[in-house]
């Protein structure tokens, strides 16, 4: 563990700055948040630090990263407007996640590009659920920064605050507490992977359109 800690602090430096930016970027930006594990990339940036100087670049680099991510989308709702409601990229994150954000919207006003930043899939659509309505640039930069501020000290935060405590986790639990711990954690995945394949298995398999079409014709 404290071999593992070492590594990740001597890794922090501008290009791991950097990734961290891009993460959350791409985390943030139309479409590609429910692809890319920005969060994760985050987590691990901010377990990487290991001064206060070091944690308040990570969470300002962060930040600003995720509202860039948000003001390219916000930059393609004022563009082609409600059109992308039936775009290829919503169809793919969901289109019922585009009608939450616009009613998030509609509702909360500019609160809701900040509450959104804590629901993916609803996340990477709502700037541009906000350029497409037509949201005043003023009010959506000032829900940006402030939503894109608190989830990149939520997700640092808890990055950094988990390096702080796996020395004394470690610690306390020693190796073989580890192996028992990775143990029920393997068992757990084996048992929902199992559950997974028997739900697969009992759910009645899709009529072909052809079959469908002579069920419904009248018999002789």
């Amino acid at each position: 563990m404290d071999s593992l800690l070492t590594t990740l602090s001597e890794a922090f430096g501008p290009l791991m700055l950097l990734l961290g930016a891009v993460f959350a970027f791409a985390e943030s930006a139309f479409g590609l948040g429910v692809l890319v594990p920005g969060e994760t990339a985050v987590l691990t940036l901010g377990a990487a630090t290991s001064s206060p100087g070091q944690l308040g670049a990570a969470l300002i680099t962060v930040a600003a990263g995720a509202s860039a991510g948000d003001h390219l989308g916000y930059w393609i709702g004022s563009r082609f407007g409600t059109r992308l409601r039936s775009s290829r990229v919503v169809r793919r994150v969901g289109v019922h996640r585009w009608e939450r954000a616009t009613t998030m919207l509609r509702r909360n006003g500019v609160l809701a590009l900040v509450v959104s930043r804590l629901l993916p899939g609803v996340r990477t659509l709502m700037p541009a659920v906000a350029g497409a309505a037509g949201l005043g640039y003023g009010r959506f930069l000032v829900g940006s920064v402030v939503g894109a501020g608190l989830w990149s000290g939520l997700w640092v935060g808890v990055g950094a605050a988990a390096r702080s405590a796996l020395p004394e986790v470690a610690a306390t639990l020693g190796v073989a507490g580890w192996g028992l711990l990775g143990a029920v954690l393997l068992f757990g995945s084996g048992v929902l992977g199992l559950l997974r394949w028997h739900r697969r298995r009992q759910a009645p398999e899709p009529v072909p359109a052809a079959a469908a079409q002579r069920s419904d014709q009248p018999c002789p």
